[in-house]
């Protein structure tokens, strides 16, 4: 059996894997299946060892041992365009050169499918196109960048990811910086393209709750492993919020979605408990 060859059923998986900066070890043989057509949220305390994950899935990170499959093939056998054609990386504040229009910015996905004997096509521009179309920002195509709100840039930053297309995303905190009705517009954008594209997303989130209501599977990392995953449901219980986040909590049913939901209790609730 060919050693860069697994099962094609994962979109990526990890076997044994280590990852860090220089001698550094923050990620440490970690084994992960990211299963194909699913929203999966990594989620953790800061330090812990998530967006340095998704760098090594992205292949942006070099492993300092181990393996990332995707497609059941060895990432680190497959060319810099191949990779290109098949995932797209939205890191966490990307920086685009000044003076670029969302039009510019987002053409910029269709890199990959180009090659020296044959630039910008039909194709080209169709993607980009329908990747301005998907997230609501056509008319927003002659624009400067650097003159659209915090939540029009990512809705652009997300469709020149969308304009490569490729069937996985990764996304490093899309929501940061961003107001709850923003974060609420990119969670609901991304939840759509899943649902009807069929796109497998993995995406960096800070917010417990929200993570519930968008994602499948919920992965939990503590100190550089996996503590727990699986469906919110199976994961989200006020141990696992204790031992990974330090904070007392109480588990309920969201009243909208029925998806778990972590109402910390912090010491003003107790003490307000403590005197009743």
């Amino acid at each position: 059996m060919n050693s860069n060859l697994i099962s094609p059923e994962p979109a990526l998986l990890t076997h044994n894997l280590s990852l860090g900066y220089g001698s550094h070890s923050i990620v440490g043989n970690l084994n992960l299946a990211i299963s194909a057509g699913r929203i999966t949220a990594l989620v953790g305390p800061n330090g812990c060892g998530k967006s340095t994950l998704l760098k090594g899935l992205a292949r942006l990170l070099k492993p300092l041992s181990g393996t990332v499959y995707l497609d059941g093939v060895a990432i680190a056998k497959r060319s810099t365009k191949d990779i290109a054609k098949r995932l797209g990386m939205l890191p966490q504040s990307p920086v685009a050169p000044e003076g670029l229009t969302v039009r510019e910015l987002v053409a910029q996905g269709r890199y990959p499918h180009q090659s020296w004997f044959q630039q910008w096509s039909r194709e080209d521009e169709q993607f980009t196109e329908q990747a301005l179309a998907i997230t609501g920002i056509t008319e927003l195509g002659a624009r400067l960048l650097d003159s659209l709100s915090g939540g029009q840039r990512q809705r652009a930053w997300i469709a020149m990811a969308l304009a490569q297309n490729t069937d996985v995303l990764l996304l490093d905190e899309p929501t940061t910086f961003l107001d709850l009705a923003h974060q609420i517009e990119i969670l609901d954008l991304l939840y759509d393209l899943n649902q009807t594209q069929g796109r497998t997303i993995i995406m960096v989130l800070h917010d417990l709750n929200q993570a519930c209501r968008y994602a499948d599977d919920l992965v939990v990392m503590r100190r550089g492993q996996i503590y727990t995953q699986g469906s919110p449901d199976g994961v989200m219980t006020e141990t696992m919020v204790s031992e990974v986040f330090g904070i007392a909590s109480q588990i309920v049913s969201d009243p909208t979605t029925g998806t778990p939901m972590c109402l910390p209790v912090s010491r003003r609730s107790r003490a307000s408990i403590s005197r009743k």
